[in-house]
């Protein structure tokens, strides 16, 4: 399959791969723990075999070298506690299905993905100080940010896509468990709420108990509690009274609407998020090669993990001085990218009707959306990765990872089309 056009420029998933494939430099031909790095492959071979690449190498390689207990230094924050349907654990570079079950363990930094008709259920342990359960709705995305290294901490549930329903029980003293979307983070102490996430990017902040603070992405504060609620509508937040004893109603006809909406504006919603997308993937690319500039220390990292041992204290502040400057630079960019990724996977099930609107010159969304298809096993696999990398950052940091993704200076964000007076809403 040849390139696709976009705009003055072009580009193949071989070019992809290889802008996104690290290098064996003449001295790393000797490859991971000993064993001959694998041959260089051509171009076709890479474009029908996507995921041979780097970490997929190095984990399996350092999985034959590691003599030392393979699941130790886990940083297990809670279990499953109940699920129905299609659930899925995305756990370092591994995707985990058939081993979920009823007290399935979840780490630090794993993604829980759950299908059309699905739920699922996951308790907080009270050793990481964020005793909570947090039920995950049907077709919904997220990861969890949060440690049992420490009970003193800000947890952090990054919703990617769909619902999610929290029951926070009990805190420590100086912890905080937040919900954070594409332009706002939900903090608590003690609550039950919803968040509802629209594929059109509109945002539902509903409380059955308490009181939630929405703090948006332009430093605006709304506040949530029984009888009233937040929501996002095209880019624009506010708070809305709804009467206690019909909220579910509220929360059904609200999802209903903006279901009804984009269906009769689908192509708009595509050209849309296609161009942030565009924007925001030349970033991740970028983000994600700055990190592979520290290759011998995150090859030294995932052999440690697997060892279950880490290097010394002098070692993990020099490793983590080194790196900490593209980790952050990545978490600013992944903030707005995974989600407008995912964002994009879903509105793929509206192309049909829409392939002939234009995305940019000389690209219609039919060819975006082949050009999404092709790459995209090689972009979850790289995001995938990210998570890893930040998960070992964490855990040689008292089980804290980089942040602070709000400060978001120089990246495309959904907001940038709200802003548009045109929106399709």
């Amino acid at each position: 399959m040849g390139p696709l056009a976009w705009g003055a420029w072009s580009i193949t998933p071989y070019n992809l791969e290889k802008k996104l494939k690290t290098p064996y430099s003449n001295d790393e031909e000797a490859g991971i723990c000993g064993y001959a790095a694998p041959p260089r492959l051509k171009d076709e071979v890479y474009m029908n075999n996507p995921t041979r690449y780097f970490f997929r190498i190095a984990v399996a390689a350092l999985l034959l070298c590691s003599t030392g207990p393979l699941f130790a230094l886990q940083d297990v924050i809670g279990e499953i506690v109940y699920f129905d349907g299609d659930v899925k654990v995305i756990r370092d570079t591994d995707t985990l299905t058939g081993q979920v079950d009823f007290g399935f363990p979840v780490e630090n930094f794993d993604q829980i993905q759950v299908g059309p008709g699905g739920i699922a259920e996951v308790a907080l342990y009270p050793e990481t100080g964020l005793s909570s359960s947090i039920t995950i709705q049907s077709d919904s995305t997220l990861y969890f940010d949060i440690t049992s290294l420490r009970q003193d901490q800000q947890g952090t549930v990054e919703l990617l896509t769909g619902a999610v329903n929290l029951k926070v029980n009990k805190m420590a003293a100086n912890s905080r468990l937040q919900v954070r979307t594409s332009s706002a983070v939900m903090g608590v102490r003690g609550t039950t709420f919803d968040v509802v996430t629209a594929v059109n990017g509109d945002i539902l902040l509903a409380t059955q108990e308490g009181l939630v603070a929405c703090e948006t992405r332009g430093g605006e504060i709304f506040f949530s509690e029984p009888g009233r609620v937040v929501q996002a509508e095209q880019g624009v937040w506010s708070e809305v009274p709804v009467a206690v004893s019909s909220l579910e109603q509220f929360q059904r006809d609200w999802n209903a609407q903006r279901i009804q909406a984009l269906e009769a504006n689908a192509g708009r919603a595509i050209q849309n998020f296609a161009g942030i997308y565009l924007d925001l993937r030349e970033d991740f690319i970028n983000a994600y090669v700055s990190i592979m500039q520290n290759r011998s220390i995150i090859q030294k990292w995932i052999q440690e993990d697997r060892a279950g041992t880490l290097g010394s204290t002098m070692d993990q502040m020099r490793e983590k001085r080194q790196v900490v400057g593209s980790l952050l630079a990545m978490r600013r960019v992944l903030a707005q990218w995974e989600r407008v990724y995912y964002r994009v996977v879903e509105l793929r099930d509206y192309l049909q009707g829409n392939g002939g609107v234009v995305i940019r010159r000389g690209m219609s969304a039919t060819q975006f959306y082949r050009q999404v298809q092709e790459e995209q096993e090689l972009l979850a696999g790289r995001m995938q990765e990210v998570r890893y990398i930040l998960k070992l950052y964490a855990k040689r940091n008292e089980g804290r990872s980089p942040v602070d993704v709000f400060e978001n200076d120089g990246v495309s964000s959904e907001d940038d089309f709200f802003d548009d007076p045109e929106s399709f809403f």
